[in-house]
């Protein structure tokens, strides 16, 4: 590496230019936010190896898997449990020789420093940005399944997932999907609610995208809190509520608040570029607090032993940024780096809504009568009754069709797997022949 092409600028303007970067990116009325600045508080790790981070209440686990892994994780094989430190972010880009030379083209016909600067110094923002980026990317990821993943440099095409242990006695799904006839979100998530209630918990805060929102406000549950609110009782010409009269009647009935998450980051792979939408679709996460862990990170090698010729700068605290040149062919670079995880510490108080996760009641089947349809399957309802019982499921034996699916729907992801577990343990019902 050698010495910047542009040493006098970058000695006058690199520390001041990366300053107004974080500046625009922690102001609220800029273009983008970061949700991961608000919700997450800053820690120093002096250590980073995956297998002594111990973060207090949270269980964090770390495998190396296939970049286009799926997450949540369905299966185990193939997999190999990570060691080592937290891989770095990164980002570089650079200027051509034809760059450069514009740039000592703009300089020798008289143009203002201000210009000269901005062309020198228009990948800095770039390079910071891609690391708030990816942060942001593996936060709300994390924040709505509980695992994220994390690009491993060692590992072409591979990445590094890690687990922060949410809980699937707290995972659960609805009576009725949203969206289909009947759904009934409000009475979702107030169970939810009451059963972080029961746990000790108290729920303030519903993250969820806007379309899961737009779902709830629409539902005839909404229309009629509203239609209460304002003393319509009829039940005729029941109206949809305005996002802001909504919120408050929702604070005022649950005492929670929603936090939409609308948030694109854009992802570069093989050289193209895509929107993608990291917080996970169909999933409300109901939070105790806003606050929900720690944006860890460590010290870079290159902080501590800085390459001879190369101009550094410090931003946030754990980006490092450089700039310097190459020749053969001239270039000069500017890149970023930075050891940074973000880690949600709050899984024991944390709770998942999947929208989407219901059994349906099979349109052949018949109420009263001596079956029933679930999993796919048929079986005789004194058999699935006392199954569940067994299985520490309590359903009383006069239970109707609907209300029998309604039950298995109101369990939590840990007790629904028992119930499937049981039912499924069953002989399927055969017709009698002829």
């Amino acid at each position: 590496m050698n010495q910047t092409l542009f040493v006098e600028f970058v000695k006058k303007w690199f520390g001041i230019l990366s300053k107004k970067v974080v500046e625009k990116t922690n102001d609220s009325k800029s273009a983008l936010t970061y949700l991961f600045k608000t919700m997450l508080s800053p820690e120093l790790s002096p250590d980073m190896k995956w297998d002594s981070v111990n973060i207090s209440k949270s269980v964090v686990a770390a495998d190396v898997v296939s970049m286009d892994s799926p997450l949540p994780l369905k299966k185990r094989d193939r997999i190999v449990v990570a060691q080592g430190e937290i891989p770095k972010l990164g980002m570089k880009m650079s200027k051509s020789e034809k760059l450069l030379s514009d740039i000592q083209v703009l300089k020798a016909r008289g143009a203002t420093e201000a210009q000269i600067v901005e062309k020198i110094f228009e990948d800095v923002p770039r390079v910071i940005s891609g690391i708030h980026e990816r942060i942001e990317y593996m936060f709300l990821q994390a924040l709505s399944t509980g695992m994220t993943l994390v690009p491993d440099a060692e590992n072409v095409g591979a990445g590094i997932r890690v687990t922060f242990g949410y809980k699937d006695s707290n995972k659960f799904g609805v009576v009725k999907k949203w969206g289909n006839t009947g759904y009934e979100p409000l009475s979702d998530v107030a169970r939810v609610i009451s059963k972080a209630a029961e746990d000790g918990n108290v729920i303030t805060t519903i993250a969820l995208d806007r379309h899961q929102y737009n779902l709830i406000r629409r539902s005839d549950e909404a229309k009629t809190l509203y239609a209460a609110s304002i003393g319509n009782f009829t039940g005729n010409a029941l109206a949809i509520p305005t996002p802001s009269t909504f919120d408050a009647l929702v604070a005022d009935e649950y005492k929670v608040k929603f936090l939409v998450i609308d948030r694109a980051v854009r992802i570069e792979k093989d050289g193209n570029q895509q929107s993608v939408y990291p917080f996970a679709k169909d999933t409300l996460v109901l939070l105790t607090s806003e606050k929900v862990g720690k944006l860890q990170y460590g010290i870079l090698v290159e902080e501590t032993s800085p390459v001879a010729g190369v101009e550094y700068q410090k931003v946030d605290g754990y980006i490092l940024v450089s700039k310097y040149s190459k020749n053969d062919p001239l270039r000069e670079f500017t890149s970023s780096q930075a050891i940074v995880l973000p880690v949600i510490e709050n899984a024991d108080t944390t709770y998942l809504i999947n929208t989407q996760e219901a059994q349906e009641v099979s349109n052949d089947e018949i109420e009263g009568d001596a079956t029933i349809t679930i999993y796919d399957e048929t079986y005789v309802k004194t058999e699935v009754i006392s199954a569940l019982n067994a299985a520490g499921i309590k359903v009383s034996p006069a239970i109707g069709d609907v209300k029998l699916i309604e039950r298995i729907n109101k369990l939590s992801d840990e007790n629904k797997a028992k119930a499937k577990a049981a039912i499924e343990a069953l002989t399927p019902y055969t017709p009698p022949q002829g």
